[in-house]
Formats: structure tokens, C-alpha cells, sequence
């Protein structure tokens, strides 16, 4: 009871939360899901839809990323670092045209929709497993859970669900054929009754209508064929438009790059001015030290210089009157002769003392 009145609840609920709800499950649970109620098989059905879709372009793109790394010469490609993913891709894209060739005419005819969800959580399990690894497995390995699932698709498809869809597309052409001739049928019976201008008046509207119908048919067929170029000329202008946007992306981050290397350069060349502005600043400190200092030495030698011119005179006087004191002596000494034994004595002891006086005058004179 419990859950009837849930599933209740949730029937009760507008249909675009009912598809966000259900857009939060696995498709293979959303295709479980359709056998709750009819409302929950319409919704499953968009989503199935939808996730085909999906699966379709998340695979072109991941295609488009991978091939536009390889390299163009073939040799090349086979020894390159994304030939493994290269060849996985190309598996999976012939398996998917396979289910779209089995399941995209009826999709289209809004007779069925794309039932087997497992199959899409696989495709999009493989494609991000070769989205994220560098080294994938090899395609044996990788793709035999999709190669199973997929074949066993295929297979319950043509063998349980197309001939019923084939005898329900047999019914309804029946049912409109059958429609139709009765209603020839009941404009012959009233011919037939005395009533010719309304049976032909009824035939030829119908042959109008019908060639109204064919020639609108055509011009559709026209207007679509025009819509349809018109949307590949926009979607190869698209393409292109791309290209350019990616490598215009490419020119900025190289400009990007450059850029930072300058700034790299230009604060490297700010720091060595700095530093050689610090070392000329030290040099000038101390070249104008050593400038003073010289002029310092220079004044102490001329004063050195000065007080060596005085002293010398000086000194030179001093000598000069010593020597002429000592001659003086040594001719009052020699004046003094006489034959004395004091006399003699004295002269002696004056000679004595006058020589040791001149030896000790020399080197007072000299400091």
C-alpha cells in the first residue's frame, strides 16, 4: 500500500521533475522503469532517447580530440601514444551505427525507442575510461562486455519486438486502406442510388485534395532538402568558426607564456641593477675613504718632511759646536806641556775624558 501510494505521488508530480528525478538513475534502471505505469514509460522513453543522443556526440567529440593529436602520415600514427585509443573509438563507432541501423527507423516512426539502456552506460563507462587513462587495455578486453550486450540487443530486437512492431505498422496501413475504401465504397453506393453529381462531385474534391497534398509533399521535400543543406553549410561554418577559436587559444596562451617569461627576464635584469647599484654605491663609499685617507698621509709626510727640515740644521749647529768645544779643549790640553809626572797624569786623564765625551755626544746628537 505503502508504495502504490508513492508511485501515486510521483505520477502526481508535473513531468519535468518527474524527469529529473529519473535523469539521477542508470539507464539501464531507467529502462526497468518503464513497466511502472504509462506515464513513467513516456518518460523513460524521452531519456533512453536522449541518452542515445548524448552517447552519439560525447563519442564524435572524444573522436574529434583524439584524431586531432595523431599525426597525418599512417606510419606515424601506428606508433604513436593514442593509436590504442584511436582504434577503440573506431570499434565503438561501428558498433554504435550498428544499434542506430537496427533501432533509429523505429525511433523515428515513434514506434518504439532505444530500449537497451545498459548498452549506453557501457559505451559512456568505456569512453571515460579512455577519456582518463593514458594506457588503456587492448580492444578485447576493453570492448567485450559492449560486443555481448549490444549483439544480445540486436538479436532480442529482430527476434521479439520487430515482428510485432511490423504486424502493428500491417494493422494500422490495414485499418487506413480499409478506412478508405469504405468511404469509395458508400460514395459508389450512393451513385449507384440515383445520385451521380454528388459522387463525382465527392471524387474529384478527393482527387484535388490529393494533389494538393502531393504537390505540398513535394514542396516540403524541397523546403527540407534546403533546410538540411543550410544546416550542414552553418555546421561547417561551426566547424571552421572552431578551428579558429582554437587557434586563436593557442596563439594566447603562447602569448600568455611569453608574456611571463618576459616579466620572468625583466625582474631578474631589476634585481642585478639593484645589486650592481648597491656595489657601484659601495665602490663610491669606498674610493672616497681612500681619498681622505691619502690626503690624511699626505699631511702627516709634510709635516714629517717640515719638522726633518728644521731638525737637521738643528742638529747639524749642534754637532758643529760640539766638535769645535772638543778642539778647543784638546788645544788647551796640548798647549800644557811640561815634563811632569802630575802634568802628565792629567794631560792623560783629560784625553781619556775628552774621548769618552765624544764618543757619548754622537748618539745623543743623532736622537
Amino acid at each position: 500500500m505503502k508504495e502504490e501510494g508513492t508511485t501515486l505521488q510521483l505520477i502526481n508530480l508535473p513531468d519535468i521533475v518527474l524527469e529529473t528525478i529519473l535523469s539521477n538513475l542508470t539507464y539501464d534502471e531507467i529502462a526497468k522503469n518503464r513497466i511502472v505505469c504509462k506515464t513513467f514509460d513516456d518518460i523513460c522513453k524521452k531519456l533512453l532517447n536522449r541518452g542515445f543522443n548524448l552517447m552519439e556526440k560525447y563519442h564524435a567529440r572524444c573522436l574529434r580530440a583524439v584524431k586531432s593529436q595523431l599525426p597525418r602520415r599512417e606510419s606515424e600514427r601506428r606508433t604513436h601514444p593514442l593509436a590504442r585509443h584511436c582504434d577503440i573509438l573506431t570499434a565503438i563507432e561501428t558498433r554504435i551505427s550498428m544499434l542506430s541501423m537496427t533501432f533509429t527507423k523505429y525511433v523515428d516512426l515513434n514506434l518504439c525507442c532505444f530500449i537497451p539502456g545498459k548498452v549506453i552506460d557501457e559505451i559512456f563507462r568505456v569512453l571515460r575510461l579512455i577519456r582518463i587513462s593514458k594506457t588503456p587495455p587492448r580492444i578485447p578486453e576493453i570492448l567485450q562486455e559492449l560486443r555481448d550486450i549490444s549483439c544480445m540487443a540486436m538479436e532480442h530486437f529482430d527476434e521479439k519486438i520487430l515482428p510485432n512492431l511490423k504486424h502493428s505498422i500491417y494493422t494500422s496501413v490495414v485499418a487506413n486502406v480499409s478506412s478508405y475504401e469504405s468511404l469509395m465504397i458508400s460514395h459508389h453506393s450512393s451513385n449507384s442510388k440515383g445520385s451521380p453529381l454528388p459522387h463525382n462531385f465527392g471524387v474529384d474534391k478527393l482527387n484535388q485534395a490529393f494533389k494538393k497534398i502531393y504537390s505540398r509533399t513535394k514542396k516540403n521535400k524541397k523546403t527540407v532538402l534546403c533546410v538540411k543543406g543550410q544546416i550542414s553549410k552553418m555546421k561547417l561554418r561551426m566547424n571552421r568558426q572552431s578551428f579558429q577559436m582554437r587557434l586563436q587559444n593557442l596563439k594566447l596562451q603562447e602569448h600568455t607564456k611569453k608574456i611571463q617569461d618576459q616579466d620572468a627576464q625583466l625582474a631578474e635584469m631589476r634585481k642585478h641593477l639593484e645589486e650592481w647599484e648597491q656595489k657601484l654605491g659601495d665602490l663610491t663609499a669606498e674610493l672616497s675613504r681612500v681619498r681622505e685617507e691619502i690626503q690624511k698621509s699626505d699631511s702627516l709626510e709634510n709635516c714629517k718632511r717640515k719638522i726633518a727640515d728644521i731638525s737637521v740644521p738643528c742638529e747639524s749647529s749642534l754637532l758643529k759646536t760640539k766638535d769645535l768645544q772638543v778642539k778647543k779643549r784638546k788645544l788647551i790640553v796640548e798647549r800644557k806641556s811640561s815634563s811632569d809626572n802630575q802634568d802628565i797624569k792629567f794631560k792623560k786623564f783629560m784625553s781619556e775624558l775628552l774621548a769618552d765625551s765624544s764618543i757619548g755626544s754622537y748618539p745623543s746628537a743623532s736622537h
